[in-house]
């Protein structure tokens, strides 16, 4: 028998980006169902319903990744919190890294964010860990 799929909540301020991500790690086999969120409000009530894993960018309009991070904490701090972006940060890296953020991943990695769902999936890192997940990537050439 099939797992049920992961219930995952998607934090991010572009519709489109939240929609690429979804297509991205369904087409790389994962079994999950998305659900979409842009604020505080619509976050607290996602969780209510219920979730596995919250991947959240980390610069909204709204809010940051880690006003995100706050609220999923004070929720269960023991759901799995990816933090993306579209640029690496050292400074958010080393504050990620000491606020039990799961990932900081670069928006455009999917392997890392498939390694990083699936690590969730299977029970909480390690502090070391969360530590080299959060570590500056590897430049491509």
């Amino acid at each position: 028998p099939h797992a049920d799929p992961l219930r995952i909540v998607r934090v991010e301020d572009i519709p489109d980006d939240a929609e690429l991500l979804s297509l991205q790690l369904t087409d790389a086999g994962l079994r999950a169902r998305f659900v979409h969120v842009q604020s505080a409000s619509e976050l607290r009530t996602a969780l209510q319903a219920g979730a596995d894993l919250v991947v959240s960018d980390m610069s909204m309009p709204a809010f940051s990744g880690f006003d995100a991070l706050a609220i999923v904490h004070e929720f269960d701090a023991t759901i799995p919190f990816v933090l993306v972006s579209g640029t690496y940060e050292e400074d958010v890296a080393a504050r990620a890294a000491a606020s039990r953020v799961h990932a900081y991943l670069l928006k455009e990695d999917v392997p890392g964010l498939l390694h990083a769902v699936r690590q969730a999936r299977s029970g909480s890192p390690s502090h070391r860990e969360v530590a080299v997940a959060c570590e500056r990537p590897a430049l491509e050439n």
